[in-house]
């Protein structure tokens, strides 16, 4: 079998340097269980994605392959994302805390942290994913991707933002319909495209050209933070 050299993690008797092994780069033992599984055998169906009990269901002995199986690290992480799909909250909980408070993001609501996984994890393929897509649930973005803003920023915008942030505390029932609402009313008023101010509210909120809603974001992080952010960001932008 093809099969890679740092399985593990731990410390190389030559060199006494510490090597990073599948679990440390944010794999599952659920997702690598399966991988090794189907590795050098399958069902006779199209399935690829099984239990630890469908296996031990299914698996027979007369369906291994002769021929020598192939790691394909690619294939590993598809693997993994399937299974960090899968999973739900409670049982990635401890993991994606663990990496969170790693980086210096500190998680004191668990249910906020379940909502936030159930609405990330389709994006993360490997667990430390998370820090990035989870993180700034959590923490005020250190950074904004202000190139991607500045080319396109204008007196227009700064006013329109100016507006939906003194409108915002307006807002008695902080959810994602609400806030959506009052954006897409002020963009009426003012006569711009929605197109033009969703990236800039992005970059505000999570610091960068990735995440969910954006409306989902600002729902989750709260009133004051998102009113904060854009204030913020606005000062950045120039």
């Amino acid at each position: 079998m093809n099969w890679p050299q740092a399985t593990l993690g731990g410390t190389d008797p030559k060199t006494n340097e510490l090597t990073e092994g599948f679990k440390e780069k944010g794999f599952l033992p659920e997702a690598f269980i399966n991988l090794l599984a189907v590795l050098g055998w399958n069902d006779g169906t199209e399935q690829e994605i099984y239990s630890l009990e469908e296996l031990i269901e299914h698996f027979s002995m007369d369906r291994v392959h002769a021929a020598g199986a192939k790691f394909d690290y690619e294939k590993a992480k598809w693997f993994n994302h399937e299974w960090i799909k899968k999973l739900n909250a409670e049982r990635l909980r401890f993991n994606v805390k663990e990496l969170l408070t790693a980086a210096h993001i500190i998680i004191s609501d668990d249910a906020l942290l379940d909502k936030v996984i159930e609405l990330v994890k389709d994006r993360c393929t490997l667990l430390p994913d998370f820090v990035q897509h989870a993180g700034f649930f959590f923490k005020t973005p250190e950074t904004l991707d202000a190139d991607a803003v500045k080319p396109k920023w204008n007196e227009e915008k700064v006013l329109f933002f100016e507006a939906y942030c003194k409108q915002l505390p307006e807002i008695t029932n902080w959810e994602l319909v609400e806030i959506e609402g009052l954006f897409k009313t002020l963009v009426a008023e003012k006569n711009i495209k929605p197109g033009d101010l969703l990236l800039p509210l992005r970059i505000m909120l999570v610091g960068g050209k990735f995440g969910p809603a954006v409306f989902q974001v600002a729902e989750l992080i709260g009133k004051e933070e998102t009113i904060k952010r854009i204030q913020h960001a606005m000062k950045v932008f120039g």
